[in-house]
C-alpha cells in the first residue's frame, strides 16, 4: 500500500496551542498510511516528538521572517524528503502559522500538496507593534495564496480569513484542535466542590500576555476573597507580562491569594486540585486548556470571544462571560463555588462536551484532507 509522505512544519517549538496540536497530530496519524516528518526549531515540541516512534525530525531555527539560512535549510530538507524512497509518490506539506507558512510557500517542492492551518489569527487578535502585525498578515496572505487547502481551528478563524479576503470560502475547512482522551476515565470523576470554610482554588493556564487577560482575573480575586477569604488563584504560564502581573498582585495586596507558578510540565496535577478553571482571554482562537479542564472534571468559566464559543455551551458545559470584565468574572466564580449543584452540572456538561474533540475523531478529518488529492480516500 502506497504511503503518503506528510511533513508537518511549524516555527514554534514551545508547547503552546499550535505546537501542542502538531504533537497530537503526529501521535495519532496512522503510520500504516502515512510516513510522518516534522520540521521545527529545537525545543520542547521537538523533544516530545522524538519520543514518538516512526517520526523523522529536522531542525530549522526560523529565527525571523528574513532568515535566508532557514529558508535554504527548509528547502534542502524538503527536497531530501521528496527525493528519498519513492520520489514520485504522494507528498503533503502541512505548515502551521504565518511564519512557517511563509517559508513553506517559497520552499515546498513541486508536486507536493500544500495544507496550511491557522491557529492564531481572528478579528480579536492584534499585535502591539503595527509593523509586526502588517508583516504577520502579509505572511498569512502569502501562505494561504500558495496553499491547496486551508484549515481553520475555529469558526472565528474561518470567518476572519473569509471576511478579510485571505481565503476563499471553498478553500477553507474548519477542524478544531483535538484532545487525547486516552485511558483517563479514572480521573474524570467530578469531585465535590469544597465547603465554604475550606480553601477554594481557582486556576488558569496560558502565556502571560495581554491577549490572555489574566489582569482581569487578578482584579476579580479582590471581590472573590470578600466572599471566600481563604480563596486562592494559581496562574500557570510564563511571558512578557510576568512582572506587570506581579506588580498588579502587590498593588491589590493579594500576595497571599494569587500565585504565579510559571511553566509547568504536567498541568493535570494542578487541574485535579482546582475547583474552578477560568480562561479570561480577550482574544482566543480556540482554547485547548478549556478541553484539558473539562477532561479533568473542573467547571469552566471563560470569556465569550473567538473560538471559545465553539467549545463552551453557555451554562451547560461551562459559563461564558464578557471579556475585559473583572466584575462578571468574580460574580460567576462566586456563583459556582457557592452552589455545588451548579458546579456538578457544569462538570458533567464539560465531561460530555470534551468527547466531541477526541483526537480519534479529529485525526480522521485531517487524514481525509491528506488523502483526497491523491484519490486515496478509501484508505481512511
Amino acid at each position: 500500500m502506497e504511503k503518503v509522505k506528510v511533513v508537518e512544519i511549524i516555527a514554534d517549538s514551545s508547547l503552546g496551542g499550535g505546537p501542542k496540536h502538531v504533537l497530537g497530530l503526529l501521535r495519532h496519524l496512522d503510520q500504516t498510511k502515512f510516513e510522518p516528518f516534522l520540521i521545527c526549531p529545537e525545543g520542547q515540541l521537538s523533544n516530545r516528538a522524538s519520543q514518538i516512534s516512526g517520526i523523522v525530525i529536522y531542525h530549522v531555527p526560523f529565527k525571523s521572517k528574513f532568515d535566508l539560512i532557514s529558508l535554504f535549510e527548509l528547502r534542502n530538507f524538503l527536497s531530501r524528503i521528496k527525493s528519498s524512497h519513492d520520489p514520485f509518490g504522494p507528498m503533503v506539506v502541512h505548515s502551521h502559522g504565518p511564519r512557517a507558512g511563509f517559508f513553506t510557500s517559497a520552499a515546498a517542492p513541486r508536486g507536493a500538496y500544500r495544507v496550511y492551518t491557522e491557529h492564531r489569527w481572528d478579528s480579536d487578535f492584534h499585535l502591539k507593534n503595527s509593523l509586526n502585525e502588517f508583516w504577520q498578515k502579509y505572511m498569512l496572505m502569502r501562505s494561504i495564496r500558495k496553499a491547496n487547502q486551508v484549515i481553520a481551528v475555529s469558526s472565528s478563524v474561518r470567518d476572519f480569513l473569509i471576511k478579510d479576503k485571505l481565503a476563499l470560502k471553498q478553500q477553507i475547512v474548519t477542524i478544531p484542535n483535538g484532545i487525547d482522551m486516552g485511558t483517563k476515565d479514572g480521573r474524570l470523576k467530578a469531585k465535590a466542590i469544597k465547603a465554604a470554610n475550606r480553601t477554594p482554588i481557582i486556576g488558569t493556564i496560558g502565556n502571560l500576555n495581554s491577549q490572555k487577560g489574566q489582569t482581569y482575573l487578578i482584579e476579580a480575586m479582590k471581590k472573590v476573597i470578600e466572599k471566600f477569604p481563604l480563596a486562592v488563584l494559581e496562574i500557570i504560564g510564563e511571558g512578557e507580562l510576568r512582572e506587570s502581573l506581579k506588580s498588579k498582585v502587590e498593588s491589590l495586596k493579594l500576595e497571599r491569594h494569587v500565585t504565579l507558578l510559571g511553566k509547568k510540565e504536567n498541568v493535570e496535577n494542578y487541574l485535579r486540585r482546582w475547583d474552578v478553571f477560568v480562561l479570561p482571554s480577550i482574544a482566543e482562537t480556540f482554547g485547548i486548556s478549556i478541553l484539558e479542564a473539562m477532561l479533568s472534571g473542573v467547571p469552566v468559566v471563560a470569556t465569550r470571544v473567538g473560538g471559545i464559543v465553539d467549545i463552551v455551551e453557555n451554562k451547560k458545559s461551562g459559563w461564558l462571560v464578557p471579556s475585559r470584565n473583572a466584575e462578571a468574572l468574580a460574580q460567576t466564580i462566586i456563583e459556582i463555588i457557592d452552589h455545588p449543584v451548579l458546579a456538578a452540572k457544569l462538570k458533567r456538561g464539560g465531561l460530555e462536551r470534551v468527547k466531541d474533540f477526541d483526537w480519534e475523531k479529529v485525526i480522521k478529518e485531517i487524514e481525509g484532507i491528506y488523502l483526497a488529492p491523491f484519490n486515496l480516500e478509501k484508505m481512511v
